[in-house]
């Protein structure tokens, strides 16, 4: 159990306990998904205390603004990382082999640049525009954006033959799906309540049809597809969040 703690936090983020993370099975590695949630909650917390600390010195712009790079800097950008490289596969590939050595390249395209800047300005205009009332969206949405991650995986395929990052979610089992399931509606509706309900099933709603294209466009997902889901559900919660609240 603390193995499995320690790799998911390990994968998601900057901190490093072991030395032993990137040596995971893909079997260890899926057992370790059932935590994505809770790391996305310790990274939630740090975010609601920066929020509370500097929510009366800022504007909420150059809140949002902070918020935004709290986040990466905790995570490495490795979301943002696989979000950029798939935008670039799918704009710059037109066939399935041709995205997918387009998204292993480490060279970022222009389409990626600009879907990059489009994702963050969302982003940040979303945690700028968060009610006083949906404040725990601040607390929410990371826990969201890494429990995505894993309804993608158990429904989809690894789409290489060979090696690769996305190899290590490709053993994901219903038991995973459905802790991490749990463990992640249970705060979304005690803070939020139905409004955080719907807010998540949206997410897993996209999740799934996000699924369903990659496995049209390149076959499965891979470790990059991972990132971009994560990101693009992020996003949709807190744009779900604000819209419900200015309903």
């Amino acid at each position: 159990m603390v193995s499995s703690f320690i790799a998911a936090l390990q994968f998601l983020t900057l901190l490093r306990l072991t030395k032993t993370g990137s040596a995971l099975s893909p079997a260890e590695f899926s057992a370790s998904m059932v935590y994505f949630p809770v790391v996305g909650a310790l990274q939630g917390l740090v975010l609601f205390i920066v929020y509370t600390l500097l929510g009366g010195l800022f504007t909420p712009g150059l809140l949002g603004a902070v918020l935004v790079a709290v986040l990466i800097i905790t995570n490495g950008g490795l979301h943002l990382d696989g979000f950029v490289d798939s935008v670039d596969g799918l704009a710059g590939g037109s066939t399935p082999e041709r995205r997918l050595e387009i998204m292993r390249d480490s060279a970022v395209g222009a389409i990626g640049v600009v879907a990059l800047l489009i994702l963050l300005i969302l982003k940040y205009e979303s945690l700028s525009a968060v009610s006083i009332s949906a404040v725990g969206a601040i607390f929410l949405f990371p826990i969201i954006g890494r429990w995505t991650v894993i309804p993608v995986a158990y429904f989809a395929g690894y789409a290489r033959d060979g090696e690769g990052l996305g190899r290590l979610f490709s053993e994901v089992k219903f038991t995973t799906l459905i802790y991490a399931t749990v463990v992640t509606v249970v705060p979304v509706f005690l803070i939020l309540g139905v409004t955080g309900l719907i807010a998540m099933l949206g997410v897993f709603i996209v999740a799934v049809l996000i699924t369903a294209f990659f496995k049209r466009k390149i076959g499965g997902v891979t470790g990059d597809v991972m990132g971009f889901q994560g990101e693009v559900g992020e996003v949709l919660f807190l744009i779900i969040v604000v819209v419900a609240g200015n309903l």
